[in-house]
């Protein structure tokens, strides 16, 4: 997958490595098929100019030479799976194993996908005329025979891609937990209409254990089943739980069950544990690409963990990878405003240590397009929270908390006080 857009495009993170890396390691191997070099020309007010040559085996791109040709450079992302080449006109981003190519809100389809072929980055030869002009802003077309590429002026490079909505076969994947929602109204309300709750971990994935053997996933789905009968009963929403009793749920389901049901907040509820057992309190997170700090990238590696991500989202369907980071930085503002409101009822509610309101690379937040957050409800390696995490009656006081939150959080839409809220 490619994802192009201009340099300065909000997300954009120029922590770029030295493009002599990439060309250096594609350099110790060889490439089999018979090879082509395409002559690049450049239009100099009626004469052409020759830049160099780029090299295409098999029908395929050799990105090194191209990058070499036009001063690119190269970033690889924390999870290790995209490349981010940057010109002097944009960025394009790369997911091996993918077509899909993201320009200017727009997308389009390369002829095949973006491969590692003994050791060297390939891109099919289209690549030329459907990415190359948004990284270099000028036109690119193939001339003649096809042996020689045209540069058009500066700020002629465009984009022929079509709106995500016209790209249905990769955006949507899970079709079981649709929901179907009433047609809108014209005065549509401003509040929560559908929420999902997702209860962390499940089936295989335990979650935390406590001493006396008390298992997160049992915990966190007692309470986002308290929290749902509170929610529908009060705030007169539609819940929907990403999994309602002990089985696993994958990544790329629990965010795309909200997507798919087009809810308005995305709550991930969690229990805590710590080395120390002394360690207790409540913390919310919500979604950054860089850890507050120590103890909140240690939980994201954590839960990430649980969930199959270590430092990869290769399992991810084509048009959710590339929009991971995207969608829900889109909603940053609205879900620290959640996080915040989470925060602030567990405390004052339940009555526990503040450990604060963080930033984490939680993979579960990532893709969710709507405010989502992820809340801590104790740490269960704490006997004495064990113990009290363990009691209905206390259960109960934790999912009246979160409801106070979503209470708090619904009120402010609705008055317009939540920053950035359509």
């Amino acid at each position: 997958m490619i994802v192009c857009g201009g340099r300065g495009e909000p997300g954009f993170r120029p922590s770029f490595l030295s493009l002599s890396v990439l060309i250096l390691t594609a350099a110790l191997f060889a490439s089999p098929g018979s090879a082509q070099n395409l002559q690049v020309l450049e239009n100099m007010a009626g004469a052409h100019r020759s830049l160099g040559s780029v090299e295409i085996v098999d029908d395929r791109l050799d990105l090194s030479s191209l990058s070499s040709l036009f001063s690119l450079q190269v970033s690889v992302d924390l999870m290790g799976e995209r490349l981010d080449l940057v010109g002097s006109g944009g960025s394009c981003r790369f997911l091996i194993g993918s077509p899909l190519v993201l320009s200017r809100g727009l997308f389009a389809l390369l002829s095949s996908p973006l491969t590692i072929e003994g050791g060297r980055l390939k891109a099919p030869s289209d690549f030329l005329t459907k990415a190359l002009p948004s990284l270099i802003d000028r036109s690119v077309s193939l001339a003649g025979d096809g042996s020689t590429i045209q540069l058009g002026a500066e700020g002629s490079g465009d984009f022929g891609g079509v709106e995500a909505e016209e790209l249905p076969r990769y955006a949507s994947f899970i079709d079981r937990d649709r929901f179907a929602a009433p047609e809108p109204e014209e005065k549509r309300p401003k509040g929560l209409r559908v929420v999902v709750l997702d209860p962390g971990h499940g089936g295989r994935s335990d979650g935390a254990r406590g001493s006396t053997g008390t298992l997160e996933k049992d915990l966190v789905l007692a309470v986002a089943q308290k929290l749902k009968n509170i929610l529908e009963e009060n705030l007169e929403v539609k819940v929907v739980l990403t999994r309602s009793a002990d089985y696993f749920v994958g990544l790329k389901e629990r965010t795309a069950i909200a997507n798919n049901n087009s809810a308005d907040l995305f709550l991930s509820i969690h229990a805590n544990a710590a080395f120390r057992k002394t360690v207790r309190g409540y913390e919310t997170y919500y979604l950054s690409f860089s850890a507050t700090d120590l103890e909140a990238s240690q939980l994201a590696q954590v839960e990430n963990k649980a969930l199959g991500v270590e430092g990869s989202f290769q399992d991810a369907p084509m048009l959710e990878a590339i929009l991971w980071d995207m969608a829900q930085m889109e909603y940053v503002n609205q879900s620290g405003e959640l996080a915040a409101f989470v925060q602030s009822r567990l405390v004052s509610d339940v009555k526990g240590k503040d450990r604060g309101t963080r930033q984490a690379p939680l993979a579960v937040l990532m893709g969710a397009r709507m405010p989502a957050a992820l809340v801590e409800i104790g740490f269960i390696s704490n006997p004495s929270q064990e113990v009290k995490l363990n009691r209905d009656s206390h259960q109960e006081r934790i999912a009246q908390a979160l409801y106070g939150a979503i209470a708090d959080y619904n009120r402010s839409l609705i008055r317009g006080e939540i920053r950035g809220a359509r």
